[in-house]
């Protein structure tokens, strides 16, 4: 996917994404908000969208992602689920790199060089 086009699936997925952790806090607590709330994550939407593009890709483990992105594997496991609902919603396929996903960061970088059939603007 070239940047650009994954720079306008970030752009017009945002309110998507705020829309489903508004309902994931009313079917948790029963409630609305009644106040303007902080962001579902500590990651931003770019980075929510683009680990689950590389976990669709199996580009690398969800553990490594964490380490990368310095959170907790469990808070970007709860991050996965939308993220993939967005992918579907917005009908983007991704082809599964080959052999088993990236655990540490030399093994990631070596599977970004294996990908060199690619233009380098490519995700």
């Amino acid at each position: 996917m070239p940047r650009a086009d994954f720079a306008h699936l970030v752009q017009i997925s945002e309110p998507y994404w705020d829309a489903m952790a508004e309902a994931f806090f009313q079917r948790r607590f029963h409630r609305p908000r009644s106040y303007l709330h902080p962001q579902t994550s500590s990651l931003d939407h770019f980075h929510r969208l683009l680990t689950a593009l590389l976990r669709r890709r199996k580009a690398a483990t969800s553990t490594l992602l964490a380490h990368l992105l310095g959170v907790t594997r469990t808070n970007l496991s709860n991050q996965f689920q939308d993220g993939h609902r967005l992918l579907n919603l917005h009908k983007i396929s991704v082809t599964p790199i080959p052999g088993s996903p990236a655990r540490t960061l030399e093994q990631l970088q070596g599977h970004i060089a294996s990908t060199d059939d690619h233009p380098a603007d490519q995700l």
